[in-house]
C-alpha cells in the first residue's frame, strides 16, 4: 500500500486533527490510544499493536549474526561489568 502524506496544523492547545483518510486507512476511531514516536526532527504516530509489531527485530544482526557471535558479546559485557 502506498505511503500517505498529508499536512496538518498544531492548534494553540497543541491539538492536531488526523485527517478521515488516514484515520479510515489505519481504523482510528473516538477514543483510541495511539503511540507517538518522536525523533529529532520528526514524529510517527501509531496504533499500539503496530507499533509493537514495527519493534520485532530491529535488532536483528546487531549482538552477531551466530549464536556463539552473540554468547562471546554477551561474555564481553559480563566481564566489563566486573571492572
Amino acid at each position: 500500500m502506498a505511503r500517505l502524506a498529508k499536512s496538518v496544523r498544531v492548534s494553540t492547545k497543541g491539538q492536531v486533527v488526523i485527517p478521515i483518510e488516514v484515520r479510515r486507512r489505519l481504523g482510528i476511531r473516538a477514543g483510541d490510544s495511539l503511540v507517538i514516536i518522536s525523533g529529532d526532527h520528526e514524529a510517527i504516530v501509531m496504533k499500539p499493536g503496530r507499533y509493537a509489531e514495527s519493534l520485532r527485530g530491529m535488532a536483528k544482526g546487531v549482538y552477531g549474526r551466530t549464536r556463539e557471535d552473540i554468547d562471546a558479546f554477551v561474555r564481553g559485557e559480563r566481564q566489563a561489568w566486573g571492572k
